[in-house]
C-alpha cells in the first residue's frame, strides 16, 4: 500500500444506521398493510350488508304478494260464486291497491268473470281486450304457463302509469287447473320496498331478468340480464349469493347480492358501487399513505446525511473503473473517508499502476508480435518448444533493394522501409495474417498460426493481390516525389510446420520452422527468375484454384531441394458469377533475371 491508512467510522456502523432507518420505513409499510386489511374487512362487511338488505326486501316482498294473493283469492271466490261474466259486485272489494281480478278458463284463455276498478276499469271500458293484449306483448307473461300451475308476473305500462300483473292458478281438478286468476296491482307499494338509500340500490327482477321494480321508474321493464349479479341469480343454483362484477357499458366495479323472493321466480338485488363502498376506506388509506410518506421522507433525509460519506467515494470508484475500462490508467484517487471504501480507493491507485505497467508490456509485445501471439505469451500458454500445425507461409522481398539502399542515405533507407512496411503490414493484418519477422526488406508472415481457420490459404492469396495493389499506390506517391518505383516478389506455400517459442528460457522468439517454410522462401526467390511479383506452390494452387485466376509456370530446381518446385502465377480472382477479374499493375511483371537460389532455369510454361 502506497500510504499508511487509518480506519475510521466503518461501513458496518453505517449499515447499522441505515437498518434503523429501514425500520422506520417498515413502520409505514405496516400502516399500509393494516389499511389494506381494513379495506378487506370493510368489503366483507358491505357484502354482508348487501345480503341482509336483499334478504329483508325479499321477505317484505314475499309477505306483500302472499297478502295480495289471499285478497285476490277472496275476490276470485266471490266472482266464481256469481258464475256470470261481467257482473258487478261492489268494487270496494278491490281496495286502493288492487285494480283488477279476473277468472280465466285454462282451456280457452278467455275471461269467465272479472272485477275492475280505478284506472284499469276505465281502460277496459275503452278497450275490452286491453289487458289480454298487454299481457301478450313482449312474451314476459304466459297464460298457458299460469294454466299449468306456474305463477307469472309482469309489469304493464298504460298512458305513463305502471301496474303489476300477477297470474296464479285458481280452480284445481284431477287433470290440473281448470281456471286461473289474473290480478292487476298498484306498483307503488312495491316501489316503496326498493327505494334508494344513501349507499345502495335495490331492485327486483323476474325469472327473465326484466326489472319489475326499480327506484328509477323509467327503467321498469328493462332487461338487465347482462349484469353479473343478475346472471348469478338467473342460474338458479342458490337462492342467495353475492359477487363483485362490472357494469358492461361503463366497466364500473360493483358489489352486489341477490335473494330469491320465492314467488313467481322473482329476485331482489342490492348493489353498491365499489368506489362509493370504499370511499371511507380510501380516505383512511390516503391518510395512512400520507403518514407513511412523511416517515419515509424523514428516513431518507436522515439516511442521506449518513450515506453521503459512503456513496460519494463509491461514485469516485465507479468513475475510476470507467476510466480504467477506457484505457486510461492515470489515477490519483484521494480517500475522503477513513473506512473500507477509503482503503479501497488506495488499492485502486495501486491496481491502476499495475494495469498501466501490464498495458505498456502488452503494447511492446504487440509491436513485435501479433495480438494473438502476444495474448498467448502474456497468458503463459506459450512455452519453450512447439506444436505441429498446418499453416500458409508468405515471404516477400523488394527487388534490387541492395543497390537502391547503397545510393541512399541511411535515414532515407529507414524512411523508405517504414513507408513500405506500413503499407504491406496493414494489408496482411487486414486479411487476418500474422507478421512473423522482418529480415531487412523481407517480410515473413503466416496464416493459420496460432489460430487456424478454413479460409486461411484463400485469405493469404487475397492479401497478396491486395499488396500488389498497395505497392502500385505507393509507387504513384513515390513518382509524385520523383522517386524510383519499387518492385517486389511474393511467394506462398502451405504445409505442416512446427510453431512455438524457439530459443532459450532467457531469450525466445515465437516463429514457425519446417520444410514448408523453406519452400515458401525459395518460391519467393523464383519470382525473380519468372519475372513476376507473385508465385504460389502447387499445394496452395490445389486449395484455391476455383477462387483465383491462376497460370501454371512450370517448375525449377532450387538450392536445398532435390526435385523441381512447380509454381503458378496468380493473375486475379473469380467473381460471384464465375467471371475472371484480373488484378494486375504496371509493377506486377518485370524482366526475368537469374537468381543465386535457383540452380536451373525454369521449364516451359503451361497455361492453367
Amino acid at each position: 500500500m502506497s500510504k499508511k491508512f487509518k480506519m475510521g467510522f466503518g461501513i458496518g456502523s453505517k449499515i447499522s444506521t441505515l437498518i434503523g432507518l429501514l425500520l422506520l420505513v417498515s413502520t409505514a409499510s405496516v400502516v399500509f398493510l393494516a389499511t389494506r386489511l381494513f379495506i378487506e374487512d370493510n368489503t366483507a362487511l358491505i357484502q354482508q350488508m348487501n345480503a341482509d338488505s336483499a334478504s329483508s326486501t325479499a321477505l317484505q316482498t314475499r309477505e306483500y304478494f302472499e297478502n295480495q294473493s289471499k285478497r285476490s283469492q277472496l275476490i276470485g271466490r266471490r266472482l266464481w260464486q256469481q258464475g256470470t261474466a261481467n257482473s258487478s259486485p261492489e268494487t270496494e272489494l278491490l281496495g286502493n291497491d288492487i285494480f283488477y281480478v279476473g277468472i280465466y278458463s285454462s282451456t280457452t284463455n278467455q275471461v269467465v268473470n272479472q272485477l275492475a276498478g280505478g284506472s284499469v276499469s276505465k281502460l277496459l271500458q275503452g278497450e275490452p281486450n286491453w289487458l289480454k293484449e298487454k299481457l301478450a306483448q313482449g312474451g314476459n307473461f304466459s297464460l298457458q304457463q299460469v294454466a299449468q300451475g306456474e305463477a307469472q308476473i309482469t309489469t304493464l305500462n298504460a298512458e305513463g302509469e305502471f301496474f303489476l300483473a300477477v297470474g296464479v292458478p285458481f280452480v284445481k281438478q284431477e287433470s290440473g287447473f281448470s281456471h286461473f286468476l289474473v290480478s292487476v296491482y298498484d306498483l307503488k307499494p312495491l316501489l316503496n320496498t326498493v327505494s334508494d338509500d344513501d349507499l345502495s340500490t335495490r331492485y327486483m327482477v323476474d325469472r327473465r331478468g326484466n326489472l319489475i321494480a326499480h327506484p328509477e321508474a323509467s327503467r321498469i321493464a328493462q332487461n338487465v340480464s347482462a349484469l353479473g349479479i343478475v346472471q348469478e341469480f338467473l342460474r338458479g343454483q342458490f337462492n342467495n349469493g353475492q359477487i363483485r362484477y362490472e357494469v358492461p357499458d361503463t366497466q364500473e366495479p360493483m358489489l352486489g347480492a341477490f335473494r330469491s323472493v320465492g314467488f313467481a321466480g322473482l329476485g331482489v338485488v342490492t348493489e353498491i358501487p365499489e368506489a362509493k363502498a370504499f370511499e371511507a376506506a380510501k380516505r383512511v388509506e390516503y391518510r395512512s399513505l400520507l403518514v407513511g410518506v412523511l416517515i419515509l421522507c424523514l428516513a431518507l433525509a436522515v439516511g442521506y446525511l449518513f450515506s453521503e460519506s459512503l456513496t460519494s467515494p463509491i461514485y469516485a470508484l465507479v468513475g475510476a473503473a470507467n476510466q480504467i475500462a477506457s484505457g486510461d490508467f492515470n489515477l490519483a484517487l484521494k480517500p475522503k473517508t477513513k473506512d473500507e471504501v477509503g482503503y479501497l480507493s488506495l488499492a485502486f491507485n495501486d491496481m491502476a499502476a499495475g494495469l498501466a505497467e501490464r498495458e505498456r508490456l502488452r503494447d511492446t509485445f504487440n509491436k513485435f508480435h501479433s495480438e494473438e501471439i502476444a495474448a498467448k505469451i502474456l497468458s503463459g500458454e506459450v512455452k519453450l518448444g512447439g506444436e505441429r500445425m498446418d499453416a500458409t507461409i508468405f515471404f516477400s522481398d523488394i527487388r534490387g533493394f541492395t543497390s537502391l539502399s547503397e545510393s541512399l542515405a541511411p535515414e532515407k533507407v529507414v524512411e523508405l522501409l517504414n513507408e513500405y512496411m506500413e503499407a504491406m503490414v496493414g494489408v496482411i493484418q487486414q486479411f487476418k495474417g500474422v507478421v512473423d519477422k522482418y529480415v531487412g526488406d523481407a517480410i515473413m508472415a503466416t496464416w493459420g498460426v496460432p489460430l487456424c481457420g478454413d479460409q486461411d490459404t484463400a485469405r493469404a492469396v487475397s492479401a497478396s493481390l491486395a499488396m500488389r495493389q498497395a505497392l502500385s499506390q505507393l509507387n504513384e506517391r513515390r513518382k509524385g516525389r520523383n522517386e524510383p518505383p519499387l518492385y517486389m516478389g511474393m511467394g506462398l506455400n502451405v504445409g505442416p510446420v512446427t510453431a512455438g517459442n524457439i530459443g532459450s528460457e532467457s531469450r525466445m522468439e515465437y516463429t514457425v520452422i519446417g520444410d514448408s517454410v523453406n519452400t515458401a522462401s525459395r518460391i519467393e526467390s523464383m519470382t525473380k527468375t519468372f519475372g513476376t511479383d507473385l508465385l504460389i506452390s502447387k499445394s496452395v494452387y490445389e486449395r484455391v484454384h476455383t477462387m483465383f485466376v491462376c497460370e501454371a509456370c512450370g517448375g525449377a530446381s532450387v538450392k536445398g531441394k532435390t526435385d523441381a518446385i512447380q509454381v503458378y502465377k496468380v493473375k486475379g480472382y473469380y467473381d460471384q458469377n464465375r467471371n475472371p477479374v484480373l488484378v494486375e499493375t504496371p509493377y506486377s511483371s518485370y524482366a526475368a533475371e537469374a537468381s543465386d537460389k535457383v540452380k536451373a532455369p525454369p521449364t516451359s510454361t503451361q497455361a492453367a
